[in-house]
């Protein structure tokens, strides 16, 4: 049997990652979603995706922001989540090779979820002054 899995993206959702049918939209508290994160990577079902190719040179600033959201998700929450979680190594020609993973190829099917990571600003005059107001969770709904 297939174990659940648990995408994690930051800030972005798109109507391909949702199913047709029914599906639950939920906030999660910080605790909660740091208990499903642990879950998740202990069971070697947990993928974090990315609407932004941060690998892209120009994408600079949303690299940024994705370590700087790691960071404060793990200072201020214990959630261990790194900019690596994001990213997928392959070989290519017997190459090493990296991506990240594409948010757009995350869909909610079955008893897999994904969970948006969001923040706010909370102090206009130091850029690394976030707080997570909250996790939204989606995940296939029954009818």
């Amino acid at each position: 049997m297939k174990s659940a899995s648990l995408s994690v993206s930051f800030w972005h959702v798109g109507l391909e990652n949702i199913p047709e049918g029914d599906f639950m939209h939920r906030r999660v508290m910080p605790e909660q979603a740091k208990r499903l994160i642990e879950e998740a990577r202990h069971a070697g079902t947990l993928f974090c995706a990315s609407h932004d190719d941060f690998l892209a040179p120009y994408n600079e600033r949303e690299k940024r922001n994705h370590e700087a959201l790691c960071r404060v998700l793990g200072e201020q929450y214990g959630i261990a989540l790194s900019f690596e979680d994001f990213v997928v190594k392959d070989k290519i020609d017997g190459e090493d090779s990296f991506t990240v993973r594409p948010l757009a190829l995350v869909e909610i099917d079955g008893s897999n979820r994904l969970m948006i990571v969001t923040c706010h600003v909370t102090d206009q005059r130091r850029r690394d002054a976030r707080r997570v107001e909250s996790c939204v969770g989606l995940s296939r709904g029954s009818s």
